[in-house]
């Protein structure tokens, strides 16, 4: 299996999100028998409610992946958002798409360039990194149990004498609605290959600063998992920068398409 990650790093964003719940959410470790509630929620060190990184990963790409391959069901094979053009056309995601002839960077999904990918003869290590979600929002009482029927898969009908106790975060604390923080780092490479995986950033990036109504985590047909996730603080720092210990550059969200514009006639100039 060969493996290729050694490309020109051109610059990293560092994109500071929030997470609103507008419904109780349940982001779960499965069953523990020593647990007297049949599906707890993760979480932190300390005790308090935690998502994972890896669960943002999974639900950013599963969420791109739709929006992408709809697009392309409705026939389109370029993406125009705010001035700027996507070629939809070629590979989307090779998990998807269960890709065998898969051994070299030109054969790369677009998702499989942010996100990576390791298959039978060829590996590529992801370009995005999710932080944990912390949440933010004081109090003591951060979850609440509530007790649901069990379904039968099969029949479609409820269990008899089968019932499941969920453990939930609470969408209100204290009377506020409940808020995590989570950073999204991407390393931008400056190889042409990877010029629609960074325009798919930034679409991302303008997609957070509008903000993303989503569902997030299990039991979501039983009033769990509602969200909103929503850019706060954006920074973008050259690799020149970066070795020379410098502070990355603050970037203005009330204006970030503009800047993004600027940041393309950048790289383009550059190359």
């Amino acid at each position: 299996m060969t493996t290729e990650g050694l490309l020109t790093l051109r610059g990293r964003f560092i994109a500071e999100c929030e997470l609103e719940l507008l419904e109780p959410l349940h982001i779960g470790r499965g069953r523990d028998p020593r647990q007297p509630i049949d599906l707890p929620i993760l979480r932190d060190a300390e005790g308090k409610p935690v998502i994972p990184g890896s669960t943002l990963k999974g639900f950013f790409r599963s969420y791109l992946a739709r929006l992408l391959y709809g697009m392309k069901a409705s026939g389109l094979n370029v993406l125009e958002f705010k001035g700027h053009r996507l070629d939809i056309s070629g590979r989307i995601d090779s998990l998807v798409e269960q890709s065998n002839d898969l051994d070299s960077l030109d054969k790369l999904g677009l998702l499989d360039k942010i996100f990576g990918i390791a298959g039978r003869n060829f590996s590529f290590a992801s370009t995005i990194i999710f932080t944990d979600a912390n949440i933010v929002t004081m109090g003591n009482e951060f979850t609440e149990k509530r007790t649901h029927v069990s379904i039968d898969l099969v029949t479609d009908v409820a269990k008899p004498r089968m019932l499941v106790t969920i453990e939930s975060i609470k969408e209100k604390i204290n009377g506020k609605q409940t808020k995590f923080k989570f950073k999204i780092i991407y390393n931008e490479l400056g190889d042409p290959r990877f010029k629609d995986a960074n325009t798919l950033f930034y679409l991302l990036l303008l997609m957070l600063n509008k903000g993303i109504d989503t569902f997030l985590g299990g039991w979501k047909s039983r009033g769990y998992g509602y969200v909103r996730i929503k850019l706060c603080n954006l920074e973008w720092i050259s690799i020149k920068d970066m070795i020379l210990g410098n502070e990355p550059e603050k970037v203005n969200i009330e204006d970030l398409n503009s800047w993004i514009k600027n940041h393309i006639k950048v790289y383009e100039n550059e190359n």
